[in-house]
């Protein structure tokens, strides 16, 4: 039994590059003269939703499962948390030891510094004398190291703190 089958309305995302989601709105694909080209939209027919027709006049969906950007997004969410469930089952099968669900429903974040006031200020006296610039130091390392050693704070630390901070002293 052969089938033949319709496009319907136009699901193009004209708004992509936005990062929004907007169709043209047109309703059904108009066969153009020659090519696949929409003759109301002008784009392409595979931009279009497709119905597989039986000749027995009963009709089933093909190609696309849904209608909406709304059931897009719900059969993402649920492919996603498939996926996630998935690892997790295999991440309980590699852990030999055990542990409770509130470690493992922990997400590690990074922890934000805090630096004290006497810290601060020390760092921006610092970073004042240096011209609120690392670059081009590599001359005065140990001495920036044994800086951030007396104060309590990595050279890595103070490098950021630097680089977050001279548009507000400098």
């Amino acid at each position: 039994m052969q089938s033949s089958c319709l496009y319907r309305e136009c699901m193009r995302n004209h708004a992509a590059k936005l990062g929004s989601y907007a169709v043209d709105g047109c309703r059904e694909y108009s066969q153009p003269a020659t090519g696949d080209l929409c003759a109301a939209c002008g784009c392409h027919r595979s931009y279009h939703r497709r119905i597989e027709v039986q000749p027995s006049g009963q009709v089933t969906r093909a190609r696309f499962p849904f209608t909406s950007l709304r059931r897009v997004k719900q059969l993402a969410r649920m492919k996603w948390k498939a996926a996630a469930e998935e690892r997790e089952e295999q991440e309980e099968e590699e852990d030999t030891e055990e542990t409770s669900t509130e470690e493992k429903m922990t997400v590690k974040r990074r922890r934000k510094s805090k630096f004290t006031a006497e810290q601060r200020e020390a760092m921006r006296d610092y970073a004042a004398k240096l011209g609120w610039t690392l670059k081009d130091k590599r001359a005065v390392r140990e001495e920036i190291s044994v800086f951030c050693e007396r104060i309590g704070v990595t050279r890595y630390l103070f490098k950021t703190w630097v680089n977050n901070n001279k548009k507000f002293y400098h």
